[in-house]
């Protein structure tokens, strides 16, 4: 906290009663101003009533100058006299006009009077009723008495009824016989090889079949007549004992 700090925290209350008087104050300038504004305004209208009362005393003594004129002459005004036209004329054409002052003080509250008598009973004063009236002749029926109203909304869905009795056994007839179905496409032949291939004896074992390619050529025989080892695996004189 720094030093001004410190010292504007010390002197707080009287921060706060600065503030206070301030607000004061100002209340009090607002008060004054509407006050004076009060005054101009009832300064302005008294003065309004001034000159509307001297224009009503001016009117008042001209009518009847008028009035006396033509009555001078023998006639008999039209306008009435502004006496009797206007009730209490001459305190309305007062100048200057009196403004009511402010409201005084309340008065003190008087002392109360005396209980009134007690009211009649109520049932007393209940009207009887008078006798009844002779009946009414029936009503004629109307134009529409005729016509049917619309239908009603359905009722709900009552309970199921008990179950009926079993059928007869019936007895059915023989079917007929079904139209013969056609024969079926030729199958395969029984080759396992893919297409393009056949099977067919090798060269060096004609009990066997091997899948080959159709049209591919032979192949040469060994020259040298030395078996390869799957015949070396094969033959039965490949073990010779002593």
């Amino acid at each position: 906290m720094t030093r001004t700090q410190h010292m504007l925290y010390q002197r707080r209350y009287l921060l706060w009663i600065t503030a206070a008087l301030l607000a004061l104050g100002g209340g009090l300038a607002v008060a004054l101003l509407q006050i004076q504004g009060a005054e101009g305004r009832a300064t302005e209208l008294a003065t309004e009533a001034d000159r509307r009362g001297d224009a009503v005393t001016t009117l008042a003594g001209d009518v009847r100058t008028l009035r006396a004129q033509i009555q001078a002459r023998g006639g008999t005004p039209a306008a009435p006299d502004p006496a009797q036209a206007v009730d209490d004329l001459p305190a309305r054409a007062e100048v200057p006009v009196p403004i009511p002052g402010p409201p005084g003080p309340a008065g003190v509250r008087g002392e109360r009077g005396p209980a009134g008598e007690a009211g009649e009973d109520g049932a007393a004063a209940t009207p009887v009723p008078g006798p009844s009236g002779a009946a009414g002749t029936p009503g004629r029926p109307g134009a529409d008495s005729a016509v049917l109203g619309p239908a009603g909304p359905a009722g709900p869905v009552g309970p199921a009824g008990p179950p009926g009795p079993a059928g007869k056994d019936g007895v059915g007839q023989d079917g007929k016989d079904g139209a013969d179905g056609r024969d079926g496409a030729p199958g395969r032949d029984g080759q396992t090889c893919p297409a393009g291939y056949s099977l067919q004896p090798p060269p060096d074992d004609p009990d066997a079949l091997v899948c080959r390619r159709t049209g591919a050529p032979s192949p040469a025989p060994d020259p040298s007549g030395t078996p390869g080892p799957l015949a070396a695996g094969l033959d039965p004189t490949r073990r010779q004992y002593p």
